[in-house]
Protein backbone atom coordinates (compact mmCIF):
# COMPACT_ATOMS: atom_id res chain seq x y z
CA UNK A 1 0.00 0.00 0.00
CA UNK A 2 1.20 3.10 -0.71
CA UNK A 3 1.10 6.46 0.39
CA UNK A 4 0.55 7.50 4.40
CA UNK A 5 -2.24 5.53 4.88
CA UNK A 6 -1.71 5.70 9.07
CA UNK A 7 -1.89 9.54 9.01
CA UNK A 8 -5.36 8.92 10.24
CA UNK A 9 -3.74 7.34 12.84
CA UNK A 10 -0.92 10.03 14.15
CA UNK A 11 1.73 8.87 11.68
CA UNK A 12 4.11 10.75 9.82
CA UNK A 13 5.23 8.74 6.43
CA UNK A 14 8.70 8.53 7.46
CA UNK A 15 7.38 6.47 10.52
CA UNK A 16 4.92 4.22 8.69
CA UNK A 17 7.28 3.19 6.93
CA UNK A 18 9.65 2.23 9.68
CA UNK A 19 6.96 0.30 10.92
CA UNK A 20 5.81 -1.44 7.85
CA UNK A 21 9.72 -2.09 7.69
CA UNK A 22 9.72 -3.92 10.96
CA UNK A 23 6.60 -6.01 10.32
CA UNK A 24 8.68 -7.37 7.18
CA UNK A 25 11.86 -7.63 8.84
CA UNK A 26 11.69 -7.93 12.71
CA UNK A 27 14.62 -7.84 14.89
CA UNK A 28 16.62 -5.46 12.74
CA UNK A 29 18.65 -2.57 14.10
CA UNK A 30 18.69 1.36 13.13
CA UNK A 31 21.70 0.84 10.13
CA UNK A 32 19.48 -1.52 8.51
CA UNK A 33 16.61 0.85 9.04
CA UNK A 34 18.17 3.99 8.20
CA UNK A 35 19.53 2.24 4.73
CA UNK A 36 16.48 0.80 3.49
CA UNK A 37 14.52 3.87 4.13
CA UNK A 38 16.71 6.03 2.34
CA UNK A 39 17.23 8.30 5.88
CA UNK A 40 20.45 9.11 8.75
CA UNK A 41 20.52 6.63 11.65
CA UNK A 42 19.42 9.93 13.96
CA UNK A 43 16.45 10.24 11.91
CA UNK A 44 15.83 6.53 11.49
CA UNK A 45 16.49 6.78 15.53
CA UNK A 46 13.77 9.57 15.83
CA UNK A 47 11.27 7.69 14.21
CA UNK A 48 12.02 4.47 16.60
CA UNK A 49 11.82 6.10 19.78
CA UNK A 50 8.16 7.76 18.48
CA UNK A 51 6.81 4.30 17.75
CA UNK A 52 8.14 2.49 20.69
CA UNK A 53 6.64 5.31 22.64
CA UNK A 54 3.10 5.19 21.04
CA UNK A 55 3.62 1.11 21.88
CA UNK A 56 4.00 0.03 18.15
CA UNK A 57 7.21 -1.38 18.14
CA UNK A 58 9.07 -3.40 20.66
CA UNK A 59 12.79 -3.16 21.37
CA UNK A 60 15.43 -6.11 22.04
CA UNK A 61 16.68 -6.46 25.76
CA UNK A 62 20.21 -4.49 24.35
CA UNK A 63 18.08 -2.47 22.11
CA UNK A 64 20.12 -3.70 19.34
CA UNK A 65 17.52 -4.62 16.95
CA UNK A 66 13.60 -3.97 16.95
CA UNK A 67 10.35 -5.33 16.10
CA UNK A 68 6.57 -4.29 14.81
CA UNK A 69 4.29 -5.37 17.23
CA UNK A 70 1.14 -7.04 15.54
CA UNK A 71 -1.00 -4.50 13.59
CA UNK A 72 -4.39 -5.30 15.17
CA UNK A 73 -2.98 -4.39 18.55
CA UNK A 74 -0.98 -1.58 16.78
CA UNK A 75 -3.86 -0.09 15.03
CA UNK A 76 -6.25 -0.32 18.25
CA UNK A 77 -3.40 1.39 20.39
CA UNK A 78 -2.82 4.27 17.80
CA UNK A 79 -6.42 4.72 17.54
CA UNK A 80 -7.12 5.08 21.29
CA UNK A 81 -4.40 7.54 21.44
CA UNK A 82 -5.78 9.37 17.99
CA UNK A 83 -9.55 9.33 19.87
CA UNK A 84 -7.90 10.67 23.24
CA UNK A 85 -6.44 13.32 21.60
CA UNK A 86 -9.36 14.81 19.61
CA UNK A 87 -11.09 14.66 22.49
CA UNK A 88 -8.72 17.18 24.47
CA UNK A 89 -9.08 19.00 21.14
CA UNK A 90 -12.91 18.77 20.89
CA UNK A 91 -12.92 20.26 24.73
CA UNK A 92 -10.09 23.65 23.98
CA UNK A 93 -12.69 24.28 21.32
CA UNK A 94 -15.74 23.95 23.35
CA UNK A 95 -14.18 26.33 25.88
CA UNK A 96 -12.63 28.74 23.72
CA UNK A 97 -15.50 31.43 23.79
CA UNK A 98 -12.62 32.72 26.61
CA UNK A 99 -10.76 33.80 23.57
CA UNK A 100 -13.45 36.47 22.64
CA UNK A 101 -12.05 39.18 24.90
CA UNK A 102 -8.28 38.71 23.57
CA UNK A 103 -9.65 38.82 20.03
CA UNK A 104 -12.18 41.90 20.63
CA UNK A 105 -9.06 43.57 22.24
CA UNK A 106 -7.16 42.94 18.99
CA UNK A 107 -10.20 44.46 16.93
CA UNK A 108 -10.49 47.33 19.22
CA UNK A 109 -6.72 48.10 18.34
CA UNK A 110 -7.18 47.96 14.77
CA UNK A 111 -10.11 50.46 14.96
CA UNK A 112 -8.37 52.33 17.10
CA UNK A 113 -4.88 52.05 14.12
CA UNK A 114 -7.54 52.78 11.73
CA UNK A 115 -8.60 56.10 12.84
CA UNK A 116 -4.82 57.17 12.95
CA UNK A 117 -4.97 56.35 9.17
CA UNK A 118 -7.39 58.60 8.20
CA UNK A 119 -6.96 62.40 10.75
CA UNK A 120 -9.05 65.24 10.13
CA UNK A 121 -7.97 69.05 10.08
CA UNK A 122 -10.27 71.87 10.52
CA UNK A 123 -9.33 75.22 9.00
CA UNK A 124 -7.22 76.84 6.68
CA UNK A 125 -4.68 77.75 9.85
CA UNK A 126 -4.55 74.42 11.02
CA UNK A 127 -4.08 73.07 7.35
CA UNK A 128 -1.33 75.50 6.90
CA UNK A 129 0.43 74.84 10.08
CA UNK A 130 -0.28 70.65 9.15
CA UNK A 131 1.81 71.27 6.24
CA UNK A 132 4.56 72.55 7.98
CA UNK A 133 4.71 70.08 10.70
CA UNK A 134 4.79 67.09 7.99
CA UNK A 135 7.55 68.65 5.81
CA UNK A 136 9.62 69.18 8.89
CA UNK A 137 9.41 65.66 9.53
CA UNK A 138 9.60 64.70 5.70
CA UNK A 139 13.23 63.53 5.24
CA UNK A 140 12.99 63.07 1.44
CA UNK A 141 10.12 64.45 -1.01
CA UNK A 142 7.56 66.56 -0.96
CA UNK A 143 4.40 66.34 -3.85
CA UNK A 144 2.20 69.21 -4.11
CA UNK A 145 -1.04 70.25 -6.30
CA UNK A 146 -2.52 73.44 -6.51
CA UNK A 147 -6.05 73.30 -8.50
CA UNK A 148 -6.84 77.22 -8.44
CA UNK A 149 -6.03 80.20 -7.46
CA UNK A 150 -3.71 80.21 -4.01
CA UNK A 151 -5.30 82.36 -1.48
CA UNK A 152 -3.24 85.38 -0.63
CA UNK A 153 -3.84 85.07 2.97
CA UNK A 154 -1.73 81.61 3.20
CA UNK A 155 0.62 82.75 0.42
CA UNK A 156 3.18 84.13 2.65
CA UNK A 157 3.22 81.70 4.98
CA UNK A 158 3.70 78.78 2.00
CA UNK A 159 6.46 80.85 0.36
CA UNK A 160 8.18 80.51 3.83
CA UNK A 161 7.49 76.71 4.46
CA UNK A 162 8.77 76.25 1.11
CA UNK A 163 11.67 77.97 1.13
CA UNK A 164 13.04 76.78 3.83
CA UNK A 165 12.52 73.02 3.77
CA UNK A 166 14.20 73.65 0.29
CA UNK A 167 17.03 74.81 1.90
CA UNK A 168 17.39 72.03 3.70
CA UNK A 169 17.58 70.09 1.14
CA UNK A 170 13.74 68.72 0.83
CA UNK A 171 12.64 67.89 -2.83
CA UNK A 172 9.73 69.04 -4.03
CA UNK A 173 7.38 68.62 -7.08
CA UNK A 174 4.70 70.83 -7.51
CA UNK A 175 1.71 70.49 -9.74
CA UNK A 176 0.14 74.18 -10.47
CA UNK A 177 -3.04 74.83 -12.28
CA UNK A 178 -2.66 77.43 -15.22
CA UNK A 179 -5.10 79.84 -13.32
CA UNK A 180 -3.18 79.56 -10.89
CA UNK A 181 -0.21 81.69 -12.66
CA UNK A 182 -2.73 84.26 -13.17
CA UNK A 183 -1.32 85.92 -10.07
CA UNK A 184 1.30 87.84 -10.19
CA UNK A 185 2.45 87.12 -6.43
CA UNK A 186 1.96 83.50 -7.81
CA UNK A 187 3.96 83.78 -10.97
CA UNK A 188 6.67 85.09 -8.72
CA UNK A 189 6.75 82.58 -6.15
CA UNK A 190 6.87 79.85 -8.63
CA UNK A 191 9.62 81.54 -10.07
CA UNK A 192 11.58 81.60 -6.63
CA UNK A 193 10.81 78.24 -6.27
CA UNK A 194 12.26 76.60 -9.62
CA UNK A 195 15.40 78.97 -8.99
CA UNK A 196 15.83 77.19 -5.13
CA UNK A 197 15.94 73.47 -7.32
CA UNK A 198 11.76 72.71 -7.16
CA UNK A 199 10.66 71.29 -10.05
CA UNK A 200 7.25 73.00 -11.39
CA UNK A 201 4.43 72.06 -13.75
CA UNK A 202 1.58 73.63 -14.99
CA UNK A 203 -1.51 72.27 -16.36
CA UNK A 204 -4.78 73.46 -17.58
CA UNK A 205 -6.98 69.82 -17.13
CA UNK A 206 -8.19 68.80 -13.98
CA UNK A 207 -6.27 68.84 -10.86
CA UNK A 208 -7.00 67.26 -7.12
CA UNK A 209 -5.90 69.41 -4.19
CA UNK A 210 -3.13 67.24 -2.05
CA UNK A 211 0.61 67.36 -0.78
CA UNK A 212 2.33 63.80 -0.19
CA UNK A 213 5.05 63.45 2.05
CA UNK A 214 7.62 60.95 1.47
CA UNK A 215 5.31 58.57 0.14
CA UNK A 216 4.32 57.58 3.43
CA UNK A 217 1.59 60.72 4.31
CA UNK A 218 -0.76 62.41 2.50
CA UNK A 219 -2.88 65.61 2.51
CA UNK A 220 -5.83 66.25 0.71
CA UNK A 221 -8.59 68.67 1.06
CA UNK A 222 -11.71 67.40 2.66
CA UNK A 223 -13.72 69.76 -0.19
CA UNK A 224 -11.63 70.22 -3.30
CA UNK A 225 -13.00 73.53 -4.06
CA UNK A 226 -12.64 74.96 -0.47
CA UNK A 227 -9.40 74.37 1.04
CA UNK A 228 -10.68 76.93 4.23
CA UNK A 229 -12.90 74.08 5.08
CA UNK A 230 -10.30 71.35 6.36
CA UNK A 231 -8.02 68.83 5.10
CA UNK A 232 -7.25 64.73 5.79
CA UNK A 233 -4.42 63.61 7.04
CA UNK A 234 -3.97 59.70 5.03
CA UNK A 235 -1.85 56.86 6.25
CA UNK A 236 -3.75 54.10 5.28
CA UNK A 237 -1.19 52.21 2.45
CA UNK A 238 -3.93 51.76 -0.13
CA UNK A 239 -5.11 55.25 -0.49
CA UNK A 240 -1.71 56.56 -0.41
CA UNK A 241 -1.30 54.03 -3.58
CA UNK A 242 -3.66 55.48 -5.28
CA UNK A 243 -3.08 59.01 -4.38
CA UNK A 244 0.60 58.55 -5.71
CA UNK A 245 -0.84 56.97 -8.69
CA UNK A 246 -3.14 60.06 -9.32
CA UNK A 247 -0.46 62.55 -8.86
CA UNK A 248 2.39 60.68 -10.88
CA UNK A 249 -0.22 60.51 -13.91
CA UNK A 250 -0.98 64.37 -13.23
CA UNK A 251 2.88 64.88 -13.49
CA UNK A 252 3.06 63.32 -16.68
CA UNK A 253 0.31 65.46 -18.75
CA UNK A 254 1.55 68.53 -17.45
CA UNK A 255 4.55 70.64 -18.30
CA UNK A 256 7.24 72.53 -17.22
CA UNK A 257 6.29 76.03 -16.54
CA UNK A 258 9.34 77.34 -17.73
CA UNK A 259 7.28 76.32 -20.84
CA UNK A 260 5.72 80.20 -20.44
CA UNK A 261 1.95 78.30 -19.63
CA UNK A 262 -0.58 80.64 -21.59
CA UNK A 263 -3.08 83.00 -19.36
CA UNK A 264 -6.51 82.40 -18.94
CA UNK A 265 -7.68 84.68 -21.69
CA UNK A 266 -4.88 83.37 -24.08
CA UNK A 267 -6.24 79.47 -23.51
CA UNK A 268 -9.61 80.95 -24.00
CA UNK A 269 -8.56 82.55 -27.47
CA UNK A 270 -6.70 79.00 -28.28
CA UNK A 271 -9.90 77.44 -28.04
CA UNK A 272 -12.05 79.85 -29.96
CA UNK A 273 -9.47 80.37 -32.67
CA UNK A 274 -9.31 76.60 -33.77
CA UNK A 275 -13.39 77.31 -34.21
CA UNK A 276 -13.53 80.99 -35.55
CA UNK A 277 -13.95 81.18 -39.09
CA UNK A 278 -12.92 85.23 -38.62
CA UNK A 279 -11.75 86.80 -35.82
CA UNK A 280 -14.59 89.49 -35.35
CA UNK A 281 -16.36 86.14 -34.49
CA UNK A 282 -13.78 85.00 -31.83
CA UNK A 283 -13.74 88.02 -30.34
CA UNK A 284 -16.96 88.80 -30.34
CA UNK A 285 -17.57 85.19 -28.41
CA UNK A 286 -15.11 86.31 -25.86
CA UNK A 287 -16.63 89.65 -25.16
CA UNK A 288 -13.37 91.16 -26.49
CA UNK A 289 -11.91 93.87 -28.80
CA UNK A 290 -10.80 93.08 -32.22
CA UNK A 291 -7.38 94.13 -31.73
CA UNK A 292 -7.06 92.49 -28.45
CA UNK A 293 -8.28 89.51 -29.33
CA UNK A 294 -5.72 89.69 -32.55
CA UNK A 295 -2.65 90.72 -30.27
CA UNK A 296 -3.44 87.40 -28.19
CA UNK A 297 -3.56 85.16 -31.50
CA UNK A 298 -0.42 86.72 -32.85
CA UNK A 299 1.50 85.99 -29.49
CA UNK A 300 0.25 82.73 -29.49
CA UNK A 301 1.19 82.11 -33.26
CA UNK A 302 4.48 83.33 -32.90
CA UNK A 303 5.12 81.35 -29.12
CA UNK A 304 3.84 78.11 -30.46
CA UNK A 305 6.07 78.49 -34.07
CA UNK A 306 2.70 77.79 -35.86
CA UNK A 307 2.35 79.20 -39.24
CA UNK A 308 -1.48 79.37 -39.30
CA UNK A 309 -4.33 79.62 -36.05
CA UNK A 310 -5.43 74.94 -37.45
CA UNK A 311 -1.50 74.46 -36.46
CA UNK A 312 -1.24 76.55 -33.30
CA UNK A 313 -4.63 74.66 -32.19
CA UNK A 314 -2.63 71.32 -32.47
CA UNK A 315 0.93 72.45 -31.11
CA UNK A 316 -1.42 73.89 -27.79
CA UNK A 317 -3.27 70.15 -27.68
CA UNK A 318 0.20 68.39 -27.80
CA UNK A 319 1.82 71.10 -24.72
CA UNK A 320 -1.90 70.41 -23.01
CA UNK A 321 -1.89 74.15 -22.72
CA UNK A 322 -6.00 72.99 -23.96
Amino acid sequence: MEGNALAVLGLSSQEEAVYRLLLRSPGIGLAVIAHVCGTDEDEAATAVARLRDLGVVRAATDRSAFSGVDPATAVDRLARLRIHGLQGEIRQVASSRHLIDALAEDQQAGQRAAVNELQQVDGLDQVIACVDELSFFAREERLTTHPGPILTAALDAVRTSDLKYLRRGLRMRTILHTSALDCRQVDRFVSELAERGAQVRGTAGPLERMVIFDRRTALVATDPDDITRGALIVRQPGLLAHLLSLFERRWSQSCAVTDELPSTAERQVLQVMARADKDEAGARELGMSLRTYRGHVASLLRRLDAPNRFQAALAARDRRWI
